[in-house]
């Protein structure tokens, strides 16, 4: 169990390798940007990327997992996790990082499967869409994110609303 700031990440060594391969980071780096995080509230430069504004892959973690906090405590949302157990929701976590990683300009590939493909059969509402795009809002929000930042990030999860909703509901 690792403490960093405001949030405990339950990370063994394999996890934390893993996690620093796929952002391009040596451990010691990763470790390095995760504690800066709590003293990262200044503004970057111009020019920086959404990535490294938002403390590299650091950052992502703090946001990953203080997100699935959030979404796994609804009672809207938890049926779509309720299934699963602590090693696949680990893996969501690891596949939500990547991906964000991906649009927000870092180091990594997203390696997972199609986005429609994967929740194809999870019958995800707009309602249940909306609910976790508030919830990333809210995250975004509790975290001091900039709100550049913050509006970048949720168009990014808004642009893949069409693969992820997956269940038409009727007016």
């Amino acid at each position: 169990m690792t403490h960093c700031g405001e949030f405990t990440v339950d990370l063994n060594r394999n996890d934390i390798q893993a996690l620093a391969a796929a952002a391009g980071l040596t451990i010691e780096e990763l470790l390095q940007a995760t504690a800066a995080l709590a003293h990262h509230q200044e503004q970057q430069p111009p020019g920086s990327s959404l990535y490294q504004r938002i403390g590299y892959a650091g950052g992502l973690l703090w946001l990953v997992n203080t997100l699935y906090q959030r979404v796994l405590a609804d009672p809207l949302l938890m049926s779509y996790f309720r299934h699963l157990d602590d090693q696949h929701r680990q893996r969501l976590r690891w596949h939500m990082l990547t991906l964000l990683a991906v649009v927000t300009g870092g180091p990594s590939k997203y390696q997972g499967r199609d986005l429609h493909e994967v929740h194809a059969d999870l019958h995800i509402t707009e309602e249940a869409f909306d609910r976790l795009l508030w919830h990333v809002q809210g995250t975004l929000q509790t975290l001091r994110f900039q709100r550049e930042d913050e509006k970048a990030i949720l168009a990014e999860v808004r642009a893949r609303r069409a693969a992820v909703v997956t269940l038409e509901e009727s007016s």
